[in-house]
C-alpha cells in the first residue's frame, strides 16, 4: 500500500515539475542543381527519348535559372545580340529576299536566328526547323526547352510539357535531324541541332557558365533574403517608453498595430511609443541608429565575379558596374575585340555553316557571302574633330545654312583663325 501510494506521489511530482521543453528545428533542402550525365545503356531506357537531366527537366531547370539573377540575365542577353550583331548579310538578292520573309509567320531570318541564338546561349542546345516545299524553304525556330534527341540520335523528339509527358503522348513530333528528311504531305521537314563540343556527352550541349550554376541560385537567394528582410523588418528610429496601464487585450491590440505600422515599404524609422503600466517613472526614450547596408555585400560581389568568370565575359560589355575600372570608348572597343576573338565569334561560324548547307544543298543559293555583320557596342566618332575632316562649306551643307560668296567665307575663314597670344614674358625696356 505505502508503495502504490510512493508511486503515485512520484508520479505526480514528475508531472507537476515538467518544464516547457524548447523544439529546435533545422531545415534543410538541397537546391543545388548538379551537371546532368548523360545515360550510355541507351538500350536500357524505357522511353523512346533519351532524357536530359536526372528527371529530363534539365533544360526546365535552366530556363527558370535564366529569370533568377540579374547579372546572369544581362550577360545572356548581350550575348545574343553581340552573336546577331546587325543581323545576316549577303551579296545574293535572291538570298536577300529569303532572308527577309523566312517563314509562313512573316518573320526575318534575324527574328529566327535571335531565338535560336537565345535558346544556345541559355540551354546549351538550338533547334531549327527547316520546312522544304516545291521552289521554297520556311525556317522556324523551336523553343529548346520542348527538344528532346531520339534514342537513335537521328531525330528530334518535341513536346510542349516533358514533366507531364506520359499523360498526353499524341502531342510529341518527330523530326529527322539534318540531312536526314521526312515527307508530310508535300513538303519534307528537318533539324538542325546546333551544339557545343561537351565531353562526355554525345547528345546534347552544355550551357558554359555550367560552372556557375549555384552561383546563379546564390545570387537569387541573396536578392529575395534582403527582400524579406526589408519587407519584414521592424527598425523604428526611436522607442519612447510610457507609464500607463493597458489589459490583455489591449496589449495584443498594440502588438497588432506596431506591426501594420512598422513593418513594410514606407513604415520604417518610425517612432515607437511603448505604454507601460504606470508606476510613475520618467519618460524613457532610446535613440536607434540603422547603421546596416545589407547583408552578404562580400558575397553577392564573389558570386557575380564566378557568374562572369563562367560566362568568359567582361563587365563592362553588359552594363555591370566594377569599382576602379576605366570605361572609355578605346578600352570598350578592345575588350568587345577580345570578346568576339574567343567567345563570340566561334558561335557565329557554327551557326553559319549550320544553314548554309541546308541553303546550298536544299536551295542552290549561293552562300558565299553569307555573314554576320557585327556592331560594336560603342564608336570612336565622339572622338573625331570633323572640323579637322570636312571644309566649311561641307559642314554647312549638313547643317542646311546658306551657302557663302567668297567674301563671306574669307572673312568666316579669318575669324576662325587662332589669334595670337601673349607668351607671358615682358619684352618693354623700363627706365630706372
Amino acid at each position: 500500500m505505502n508503495q502504490k501510494k510512493k508511486q503515485k506521489k512520484n508520479s505526480q511530482t514528475k508531472a507537476g515539475s515538467k518544464k516547457p521543453s524548447v523544439l529546435a528545428y533545422g531545415f534543410s533542402k538541397d537546391t543545388s542543381i548538379d551537371p546532368p550525365k548523360e545515360r550510355k545503356d541507351i538500350d536500357n531506357i524505357r522511353d523512346e527519348w533519351i532524357p536530359f537531366g536526372e528527371n529530363n527537366l534539365f533544360p526546365q531547370e535552366l530556363e527558370e535559372l535564366s529569370k533568377s539573377s540579374s547579372t546572369h540575365r544581362s550577360i545572356l542577353r548581350t550575348k545574343t545580340t553581340f552573336t546577331l550583331g546587325d543581323g545576316l548579310k549577303t551579296n545574293n538578292p535572291k538570298l536577300e529576299d529569303l532572308l527577309s520573309d523566312i517563314n509562313s509567320l512573316g518573320e526575318t531570318m534575324d527574328e529566327v536566328s535571335f531565338k535560336v541564338l537565345s535558346d544556345f546561349w541559355k540551354l546549351g542546345n538550338g533547334y531549327l526547323e527547316v520546312v522544304i516545299g516545291h521552289g521554297y524553304q520556311n525556317y522556324f525556330h523551336q523553343d529548346a526547352s520542348m527538344c528532346r534527341v531520339h534514342k537513335d540520335g537521328a531525330h528530334i523528339i518535341m513536346h510542349p510539357d516533358w514533366e507531364n509527358v506520359n499523360r498526353s503522348p499524341e502531342k510529341k513530333k518527330k523530326v529527322p535531324i539534318y540531312p536526314d528528311m521526312r515527307k508530310e504531305g508535300s513538303v519534307y521537314r528537318t533539324m538542325i541541332h546546333f551544339y557545343d563540343y561537351e565531353s562526355t556527352h554525345t547528345y546534347y550541349g552544355m550551357p558554359d557558365y555550367l560552372a556557375a550554376i549555384d552561383h546563379i541560385k546564390i545570387a537569387n537567394q541573396i536578392g529575395k533574403h534582403n527582400l524579406t528582410r526589408f519587407k519584414n523588418g521592424f527598425m523604428p528610429s526611436a522607442i519612447i517608453e510610457l507609464s500607463a496601464d493597458m489589459a490583455e487585450d489591449e496589449a495584443q491590440d498594440f502588438i497588432d498595430d506596431a506591426v501594420s505600422k512598422l513593418t513594410g515599404e514606407g513604415d520604417n524609422a518610425k517612432i515607437l511609443f511603448i505604454a507601460k503600466n504606470g508606476d510613475g517613472d520618467a519618460t524613457n526614450v532610446q535613440i536607434i541608429s540603422d547603421t546596416n547596408d545589407g547583408s552578404f555585400l562580400e558575397l553577392q560581389k564573389i558570386t557575380n565575379d564566378n557568374i562572369i568568370s563562367a560566362h568568359r565575359w567582361n563587365p563592362s560589355l553588359s552594363g555591370i558596374q566594377v569599382a576602379g575600372s576605366l570605361g572609355n570608348n578605346q578600352q570598350i572597343l578592345t575588350i568587345y575585340d577580345i570578346i568576339m576573338s574567343t567567345v563570340i565569334r566561334e558561335v557565329q561560324h557554327m551557326f553559319i555553316r549550320g544553314i548554309k548547307k541546308v541553303l546550298k544543298r536544299e536551295g542552290g543559293y549561293d552562300v558565299s557571302g553569307l555573314r554576320f555583320e557585327n556592331k560594336p557596342p560603342v564608336t570612336l566618332l565622339g572622338a573625331i574633330n570633323p572640323v579637322d575632316y570636312i571644309s566649311i562649306e561641307e559642314g554647312r551643307k549638313i547643317f542646311h545654312l546658306p551657302e557663302l560668296n567668297e567674301e563671306e567665307l574669307q572673312k568666316l575663314k579669318e575669324e576662325k583663325q587662332p589669334k595670337p597670344t601673349n607668351n607671358g614674358t615682358d619684352n618693354s625696356s623700363g627706365s630706372n
